[in-house]
């Protein structure tokens, strides 16, 4: 995709030199990549110009003839939040994917910059921050080259590592948005290709520079996890709770990812030029968009819990019908905000009858479909309430997962009577979670609807044997 772009490079050596004293004598766009030797003061000035007046040629193409809205430089100072339209998101959106190989080329140009005057890289990060992005620019298209001071960044072992996350991160996010606000699908795009992708490229784009060390690639895809999550915090994209329940499959697939990228880097059969990774940017939106199109079906699931009570089925039955508030402290997951039952009334009797169930996060509406007094309770479900409420620091986040994406579509409360005068008391519930890969994520599920039963049925039990709830 970028072949012409070396091509047009190699034959303009005014405005991108080839070679210079500390160029190591290679093109401007192969130093770039690689992230060898230094950039001066007159590529940066002139590369950093030319790349934003064509940067805002793009997006004011793609906001003009796409989608017919106005754009002007002070438009980047529009902030996209919860309540702007879906038409500004989209745009937002596509603008973002459009960005990222300004950002891979600002990024890089900032690197070897401050290597060639001799500053920390740490002051990369300043490219990210508006209005001290601007200044750090300015200030390095003025300060000179400054050979005493290189070499204190540990051979560039921070430049890389840096370089590395800041551009997975910035790949990870836009390919975030597109599943999640464009799409509204929480799959394997998501949550297999993400942090594949994030492994494998940020091992791949350490690597190499630094194929002797194999080790730090894997440390250099695990941080580039960490930031992300934090990143997702930061912007009130997701809360604590999602993010630790992803976590499991998200690090043994950056880790895995970062083993073929460190492979890539490192093998001599390997092409020289950036291919790899390209083939990662462009597979990450292209998979998304595939899995968008296909639509794929929620399977059915269903959860069964237990308990014997020692009452007998009628005693029983009148405290699975309707039962008082479930006193005493939640579990720790219920508190970190997992949705969990506090109180069950029903309106009516027999089939037909409205059940509802008060949650921490809303009702559930249940019909009653069955009533076979005393033994089976079954009824549907018509209304769902978010199935948490996010852990953040911004309080409370509205992520598109806690609607409609936890269903539950029917229950059903099986009452056995056994010897002694006692019960078994079963609970059940079908559900569908729109989330994938789906085995994985229906361990997370069952486990919660397994331990909201228990808290309602430890509840009927105290009630049917004469406790105090």
């Amino acid at each position: 995709m970028l072949g012409p772009v070396f091509r047009i490079a190699k034959t303009m050596p005014i405005i991108f030199p080839t070679t210079n004293e500390r160029s190591c004598g290679m093109p401007l766009l192969q130093r770039l990549w690689r992230l060898d030797g230094t950039v001066s003061r007159m590529e940066y000035a002139l590369g950093g110009i030319i790349a934003s007046a064509a940067k805002y040629a793009i997006d004011w193409s793609i906001a003009r003839f796409i989608f017919g809205s106005a754009w002007t430089p002070l438009s980047y100072w529009h902030v996209v939040g919860p309540s702007n339209d879906s038409g500004t998101l989209r745009l937002f959106l596509t603008l973002l994917v459009a960005s990222m190989p300004f950002l891979w080329f600002g990024m890089t140009m900032t690197l070897l910059r401050l290597r060639d005057a001799g500053n920390s890289a740490g002051w990369a990060a300043l490219f990210f921050v508006p209005v001290l992005n601007l200044c750090m620019f300015l200030a390095l298209m003025i300060v000179p080259h400054d050979e005493r001071k290189r070499g204190r960044d540990l051979s560039g072992v921070i430049e890389s590592a840096l370089f590395a996350v800041i551009a997975t991160v910035a790949l990870a996010a836009a390919g975030i948005a597109l599943a999640t606000r464009a799409f509204e699908l929480y799959g394997i795009g998501l949550f297999v290709a993400v942090p594949f992708c994030v492994g494998y490229l940020s091992a791949f784009l350490y690597g190499r520079r630094h194929p002797d060390k194999p080790v730090q690639s894997y440390l250099v895809a695990l941080l580039s996890m960490v930031v992300l999550a934090g990143f997702l915090l930061a912007l009130a994209w997701e809360g604590v709770v999602c993010i630790a329940m992803a976590s499991p499959i998200a690090i043994v697939l950056s880790i895995l990812g970062a083993y073929f990228g460190n492979r890539s880097a490192g093998s001599r059969q390997a092409p020289r030029g950036p291919a790899p990774a390209y083939m990662a940017v462009i597979a990450l939106p292209l998979f998304m968009l595939s899995e968008a199109a296909l639509h794929p079906i929620a399977p059915l699931y269903r959860v069964d819990s237990e308990i014997v009570i020692d009452a007998p089925p009628e005693t029983v039955w009148k405290n699975v019908v309707t039962f008082s508030d479930i006193a005493g402290e939640p579990e720790w997951y219920f508190r970190a905000g997992i949705a969990y039952p506090i109180r069950a009334r029903i309106s009516g009797r027999g089939v037909g009858a409205t059940r509802t169930c008060e949650f921490t996060t809303g009702t559930f509406i249940e019909p009653i479909e069955v009533w076979n007094e005393p033994r089976l309770l079954r009824f549907g479900v018509t209304a769902n309430p978010p199935p948490m409420k996010e852990l953040s620091p911004y309080g409370t986040i509205d992520a598109p997962h806690l609607h409609n994406f936890l269903v539950s579509q029917r229950g059903q409360f099986l009452l056995e009577p056994l010897p002694g005068g006692r019960t078994r008391l079963t609970g059940s519930t079908w559900y569908q979670h729109h989330l994938w890969p789906a085995p994985y994520w229906r361990l997370w599920s069952d486990a919660i609807i397994h331990r909201i039963h228990l808290r309602v049925l430890r509840h009927i039990k105290v009630l049917s044997e004469g406790g105090k709830a």
